[in-house]
């Protein structure tokens, strides 16, 4: 640069993503956070909601609550609650620092992913809650007998410091879904006009040979392609779909990729693309 010019203007970065976590964080509030947890504390028989706090939570968590002012639905989940806000279950595997993978992959907790996500509680787990209630309470008492304050605030900040990675992976898997759509609109285009049924995650085409070939849309891999030939059947192809726009992250999406590629090789698949 020579003397008198001014430096190039910096460049005005992009705040879409912050600003969809803002909407996000919004919905989560009402289902998960402090908020859900009053309107449903409001519905239900508090001298109910004291017993039950006091069959499932350890006195010692129960009184370091009481010494800050705080009342234990806050850090101990009981059943009444769960049963009349299914959903709540967010805000406590929320609080305890587990990602919705982690937690729902652990043992026998996955058959209770309906209540966060769909905010229903069905009839063959109901008989389950006090089981869960006091596995989950458990937990609770570990995280209070660890740490020296316990506020709102901390217990929000808790919270808030789970929901970051799982803002960001719903992201990234929203990114992904949209790069496979962009690919199955591709594929759809080369081989439309020898389609023979088309679903939003099948393309069945027949090739020259008269054989039918199927195009699936699944989840690992992204497209497989099969060749049908009477009761036997060929994968012929296997592809993985990657999309997203940080390039730091690119060597983790390429050895994602690579797994499945490992995978479908086993099964005889010698044709592994990855886009």
């Amino acid at each position: 640069m020579t003397k008198g010019q001014s430096e190039p203007p910096f460049p005005i970065l992009s705040a879409d993503l912050q600003i969809a976590f803002y909407f996000r964080l919004n919905s989560i509030r009402q289902q998960y956070l402090a908020e859900a947890l009053r309107d449903t504390v409001e519905h239900v028989e508090i001298r109910r909601l004291d017993s039950e706090l006091r069959k499932f939570a350890p006195a010692a968590g129960l009184k370091k609550l009481a010494a800050h002012g705080l009342r234990g639905e806050l850090v101990f989940p009981v059943p009444v609650l769960l049963k009349a806000s299914p959903s709540l279950l967010g805000y406590y595997r929320l609080l305890f620092g587990l990602s919705q993978k982690e937690f729902y992959s652990k043992g026998p907790f996955g058959r209770f992913k309906r209540l966060e996500e769909l905010g229903e509680l069905a009839p063959k787990t109901e008989p389950q809650i006090e089981s869960l209630c006091e596995s989950l309470c458990a937990t609770a008492g570990q995280l209070l007998d660890a740490i020296d304050d316990v506020s709102h605030s901390i217990i929000h900040d808790l919270q808030l410091l789970t929901i970051g990675p799982q803002l960001r992976g719903s992201e990234n898997t929203r990114i992904g879904d949209a790069a496979v759509a962009e690919m199955y609109e591709l594929i759809l285009n080369i081989v439309g006009k020898h389609a023979r049924e088309r679903t939003p995650r099948l393309i069945r085409i027949e090739n020259a040979a008269g054989r039918t070939v199927l195009i699936e849309f699944t989840s690992d891999p992204d497209v497989r392609v099969t060749e049908m030939n009477g009761d036997r059947s060929r994968q012929i192809l296997s592809m993985e779909i990657k999309g997203g726009r940080d390039f730091s992250n690119i060597h983790n999406r390429l050895g994602e990729a690579e797994k499945s590629h490992l995978k479908a090789k086993q099964l005889g698949c010698n044709e592994l693309w990855t886009v």
